[in-house]
């Protein structure tokens, strides 16, 4: 985590160091990514760097645990916005993430950076340390999911049951967004094809 030191930098010049963070990790591999480029472009010193940042991976960390604080928060916005409906708020998600630009960015960082460390490297960066789950903190944003979604429509019932959906939903998602940046099909396509699996889950199969 960074120091308090980091903290207690103006908003402006905490986000120039992240922005910087980002770029630099989502243009090169997290081996090859500088930290001489990132102090560079936040127009900051070596020196002051590492009163914020122990190294690399603290400020990788930060940077992963920032953006997934950032998508919590847009998940249930758009939860809302969907009158609870968790299979909707996955297809407008979708739809939303393929007309920005900033998710383009978000998964050249996970394609060049994440992707180029080992499995274990990755859950430690990830927070997800114990057998590939988020812990206390999954458990914690299921939690926050099960509140905002309309349990009269769609009664998840318990814990687990909710955890397996979510998980379902999340690779139908994952998928869809690494198919659209890899050009493997068209926006309309793919989003017609989540729709469809997000159906599935929704009412089964031979509904």
């Amino acid at each position: 985590m960074p120091t308090q030191r980091f903290f207690n930098l103006k908003e402006e010049k905490r986000r120039a160091i992240l922005d910087a963070a980002f770029h630099e990790f989502s243009r090169t591999s997290y081996a090859n990514a500088s930290i001489n480029q990132i102090i560079k472009e936040a127009d900051i010193s070596r020196g002051s760097f590492y009163t914020y940042f122990e190294d690399k991976d603290d400020l990788m960390r930060y940077l992963v645990r920032d953006f997934k604080e950032s998508c919590k928060e847009r998940i249930l916005k758009v939860l809302d916005q969907c009158q609870g409906d968790p299979f909707e708020t996955v297809c407008r998600l979708l739809k939303e993430l393929m007309e920005g630009r900033q998710p383009e960015n978000a998964y050249a960082l996970y394609k060049n950076s994440l992707m180029d460390m080992n499995v274990v490297h990755q859950n430690q960066l990830l927070g997800m340390e114990r057998s590939g789950t988020g812990g206390e903190e999954q458990r914690q944003f299921i939690h926050e999911l099960l509140a905002h979604i309309d349990q009269k429509q769609f009664p998840l019932g318990d814990e687990e049951k909710a955890a397996c959906l979510i998980e379902m939903m999340f690779v139908i998602g994952v998928k869809a967004v690494t198919t659209y940046y890899m050009g493997a099909a068209e926006e309309g396509e793919i989003l017609r094809s989540a729709r469809n699996q997000m159906n599935i889950l929704k009412n089964g199969a031979f509904a």
